[in-house]
C-alpha cells in the first residue's frame, strides 16, 4: 500500500501553476489533487490517438482529442476557452504543437504537460 505525501495547493497556488505555459509531472499530480478537492478547475486532455489512449491513460483525463483528427474533436471543448486546460500526449512534442494551434483560436490558457506521459509519476489507468 502506498501513501501520498504531497501538499496540497489552495487556489492562489493552482492559478499560479495554470498560468504557465508548460508543468511537469509532479505540478499535474498537485493540480489533480487539488482539483478532486474542489480548490481548482481545469481541463485534461489527451491528444495522442485512440490506440495509445486505449492502452494506458492519465487517469481521470477528462477528454481525448486526438492530433489526427484534431479540429474536429476539438468542438467537445470549444465552448470551455475560458477554462484552463492541460493537454499531453506521449513525450511533449504533440501537445506543444496542439497548445499552439488551441492559444491560436483563442483558448485563454493552454499548459503543456513536459514530458508526456512518458514522464508522468501520478496514477496511470491500463487497459484491462
Amino acid at each position: 500500500m502506498s501513501f501520498r505525501t504531497t501538499k496540497e495547493l489552495n487556489q492562489e497556488e493552482c492559478n499560479a501553476l495554470l498560468q504557465k505555459k508548460d508543468i511537469d509531472s509532479n505540478e499535474l499530480e498537485l493540480l489533480l489533487d487539488a482539483r478532486e478537492v474542489k480548490n481548482t478547475s481545469f481541463n485534461l486532455v489527451d491528444v495522442r490517438e485512440l490506440v495509445e489512449y486505449r492502452g494506458s491513460r492519465i487517469t481521470n483525463v477528462d477528454y481525448l482529442i486526438p492530433t489526427t483528427s484534431f479540429y474536429e474533436h476539438l468542438k467537445q471543448i470549444e465552448d470551455q476557452k475560458d477554462i484552463p486546460t492541460i493537454v499531453y500526449c506521449h513525450v511533449g512534442q504533440r501537445s506543444a504543437y496542439c497548445q499552439k494551434v488551441m492559444m491560436e483560436m483563442d483558448f485563454k490558457n493552454v499548459i503543456n504537460l513536459s514530458h508526456g506521459i512518458a514522464g508522468y509519476q501520478g496514477d496511470i489507468t491500463y487497459a484491462p
